[in-house]
């Protein structure tokens, strides 16, 4: 009996906010107050961002880089704050982000910037990850792997690097800040058919914009649409009954 009430147990969510408020923070628009939500295996979160607030603190928080000043945030259902710097780097290896502010390393090029993680983060050998970038650079519509750095690369051509990135080594959790900035409304086929991918894998989608157009498109299928004003979030029902 209690081996199959473990087998029958549902697996933790990949993402859970419980009561997370965070300090005021030059870096960002505004904080964080009160919030919670979860989100399962499959599960997509479209937030729409508060005209004029762009950088909020959801992604870092969501990744255990900013620690919530109350509550706490579990990937996996781990705590992040209990998992240590050398856990915690391995576990965000299983998360792909795009930033908002394009998050690259200037002395790296593009395409060494789009590898990084999983070379540190994994054991895949270099051959392995470079083949899967480079399918899906072409994938985004890149002609392969951006080899200058991201400075001497043009706007659009990082945002499709971006994605590739993101979706590298089949992540858990996607965070996708303003994915289709440079290129709406061309790149949301290709972008709607590798989310659809991922979330049939289990993976969990949070996705921030600021494009009232994506907030009433269909394809995108949300679990749940969240609006942000100031610092709180009004979640609803992505689904119609």
């Amino acid at each position: 009996m209690a081996m199959n009430a473990l087998q029958s147990e549902s697996p933790p969510p990949p993402l859970a906010f419980e009561g997370v408020t965070t300090e005021p923070d030059p870096a960002y628009d505004v904080p964080l107050w009160e919030l919670s939500f979860s989100l399962g295996e499959g599960e997509l979160l479209l937030v729409m961002l508060e005209r004029g607030q762009y950088r909020i603190p959801l992604a870092d928080v969501a990744l255990g880089i900013t620690e919530p000043a109350q509550g706490r945030v579990l990937f996996l259902g781990e705590d992040w704050r209990r998992l240590g710097p050398t856990r915690g780097a391995a576990r965000r290896g299983r998360c792909g982000r795009v930033f908002a502010t394009q998050g690259w390393c200037a002395a790296l090029a593009v395409n060494d910037n789009i590898t990084l993680a999983q070379r540190h983060h994994t054991l895949r050998s270099v051959e392995q990850i470079e083949a899967e970038a480079t399918n899906l650079a072409r994938y985004f519509g890149l002609p392969g792997l951006p080899l200058r750095e991201p400075g001497r690369t043009r706007p659009g051509d990082l945002g499709r690097a971006a994605l590739a990135r993101a979706f590298l080594g089949r992540p858990a959790l996607l965070l996708l800040e303003e994915p289709t900035r440079h290129l709406y409304p061309e790149i949301l086929p290709p972008l709607l058919n590798a989310l659809r991918a991922a979330r049939r894998r289990g993976a969990a989608v949070l996705w921030t914009t600021s494009e009232p157009r994506l907030w009433n498109e269909q394809a995108l299928d949300p679990t749940w649409k969240g609006t942000m004003y100031g610092s709180r979030m009004q979640l609803q029902p992505g689904r119609t009954p």
